[in-house]
């Protein structure tokens, strides 16, 4: 059975593990999250992090928060387990929509992808000793034209509340979803494929 730190608090994330039968033992990281483009570029430059070279635009900024997470777990533990850590991010026209503060906000999200389609991107480190891994997925996803009435009633749900973009397609949220292209587990928190084929190439090369 494969044991990994899970450098997250998510219960989504948590649940995905469990799901392909892994163990995951949980670790909050205390890692400073970036919020944009610009700030990732800035904390990139300031660290000169080889790994994030390929990235830009919100694939940096999903790929600076699961790097900048996985690494203060592995200060923490340093035990010889791998340790994963992930972000996850959802953008439309540029513009990158995380957690909303309030149900304002929530509401301003879910109006803005209302009948567009819209990308969720993760980015997933995979850390064990030296080795660091890191990838991002993006999966792409296509909102019905939602009502005012619709918007409202899921906002009261409180599902939106603590999720990027003010939705969670694993639950209520699913009636929000007209069609998505790519991984499905990307869009709940975690795409599982891209991580067992991180752990083949970790387990492999250490």
């Amino acid at each position: 059975m494969t044991a990994i730190i899970l450098a997250s608090a998510s219960p989504r994330r948590r649940e995905l593990i469990h799901q392909i039968g892994w163990t995951a033992e949980i670790k909050k990281s205390h890692f400073q999250e970036v919020s944009d483009a610009a700030e990732a570029g800035e904390r990139r430059k300031k660290n000169s992090i080889f790994l994030l070279n390929p990235f830009s635009g919100a694939d940096l900024v999903c790929a600076v928060n699961a790097l900048g997470k996985a690494e203060d777990v592995l200060k923490q533990t340093g035990n010889g387990i791998p340790v994963l850590g992930a972000d996850t991010v959802v953008t439309l026209d540029g513009k990158i929509l995380g957690k909303p503060e309030d149900e304002e906000a929530a509401w301003k999200m879910l109006h803005f992808l209302s009948g567009k389609t819209h990308q969720v991107k993760t980015g997933v480190a995979l850390l064990k000793g030296c080795r660091k891994l890191l990838q991002v997925v993006t999966t792409s996803v296509t909102f019905r034209k939602l009502s005012d009435d619709e918007i409202g009633k899921y906002i009261a749900t409180g599902e939106p509340m603590d999720k990027a973009g003010s939705y969670g397609i694993q639950g209520k949220g699913t009636l929000l979803v007209e069609s998505i292209t790519g991984s499905y587990d990307n869009v709940v928190g975690l795409p599982l494929v891209t991580v067992y084929e991180m752990m083949k190439v970790l387990q492999k090369d250490v």
